[in-house]
């Protein structure tokens, strides 16, 4: 079983390189990546090289890549860890960005990239990865984490925020910021918004967030770059909030089903409601409600119910998950 398992991999990873190579030009273009070591021993394509194969064998890191069993007749040709760390902290990001951008246009062009119901749309949000209570550097954040114990330690951790361009079926991550110590998301997004408006101006022309980029500030860049902002309205504080619910009260929902779960939507154009925006916005409030199949109370039948009670779509005690 471990030689065909491995026979396997070895045919697929050659396919996947074939593929890469083929449609992409892959390792060509990223030969033109360069790093700042003086007298380097390794070129720069292979270290590169050698995280691709990470990212396309599903390794979690650089060690298992080369404790991988298919791969160990690789090892020699594979640096060491500490050589692609010590490299990677050193490479041209805008010829990284080079790349990536040459790869997205290709894909562009062969139509591998589809829209989302007729748009373009862009998804922006903050991520967390490399988390240590030993190792750290000078772009790490830290906290203070309680343990079960109750003893606290200090813990170190990346940041960034991404940029991605959603599609149906495949989804393009054009770029990302790292949050730096000291730094909130927002700050992180503000730049990668600008240099993703101005490196790729027609790959999309909506952009979707969650409430915290419920901003003047992302709003006002957005609309200076000629794309529309979406996010999501969650402090009830607002006064913006506070006028969609009242106008929800005063106006009729559009209701449908899509296969089990019932929905109820408003629409609603406010003006003046957003003092830092100072301009007109849409307000989209939905309500959704999926029922639960159960036995009735005489135990020959079946029902739909939900927590509260049996499903009534259109009545005011309907338990409804809101959300805007």
């Amino acid at each position: 079983m471990k030689i065909l398992r491995k026979r396997k991999i070895k045919r697929l990873f050659r396919k996947l390189i074939r593929y890469s190579n083929k449609i992409f030009d892959l390792f060509t273009a990223v030969a033109s990546i360069t790093d700042k070591r003086i007298k380097a021993q390794i070129p720069t394509v292979k270290i590169v090289a050698a995280m691709i194969i990470m990212y396309f064998t599903n390794q979690g890191s650089l060690n298992s890549l080369s404790q991988e069993i298919a791969f160990k007749k690789l090892k020699a040709d594979i640096p060491s860890v500490s050589t692609i760390a010590r490299t990677a902290d050193t490479m041209d990001l805008e010829e990284i960005r080079a790349v990536g951008l040459a790869i997205y246009k290709k894909a562009r062009a062969k139509k591998m990239l589809k829209p989302c119901y007729g748009m373009w749309v862009g998804v922006v949000d903050g991520h967390e990865q490399i988390t240590s209570a030993y190792c750290k550097c000078k772009y790490c954040k830290k906290r203070i984490v309680t343990r079960k114990d109750g003893v606290k330690d200090t813990q170190y951790y990346h940041e960034f925020t991404a940029f991605i361009l959603a599609g149906p079926k495949i989804s393009y991550t054009l770029d990302i910021e790292p949050i730096l110590p000291g730094e909130g998301e927002i700050t992180s997004a503000y730049r990668l918004i600008e240099r993703v408006c101005k490196n790729y101006p027609k790959a999309f022309s909506v952009v979707i967030g969650d409430g915290l980029y419920l901003k003047e500030t992302v709003f006002n860049l957005l609309e200076k770059h000629h794309k529309y902002a979406i996010a999501v309205l969650k402090e009830e504080r607002r006064q913006l909030f506070e006028e969609a619910n009242r106008l929800s009260l005063l106006s009729k929902p559009e209701t449908y089903r899509k296969k089990k779960t019932y929905y109820r939507v408003w629409e609603h154009s406010i003006k003046g409601c957003w003092d830092g925006y100072g301009k007109g916005v849409r307000v989209i409030a939905a309500e959704e409600a999926t029922p639960k199949r159960v036995h009735s109370k005489d135990g020959k039948s079946f029902e739909d119910r939900l927590k509260q009670g049996k499903l009534d779509v259109g009545h005011k005690s309907t338990p409804f998950r809101r959300s805007l």
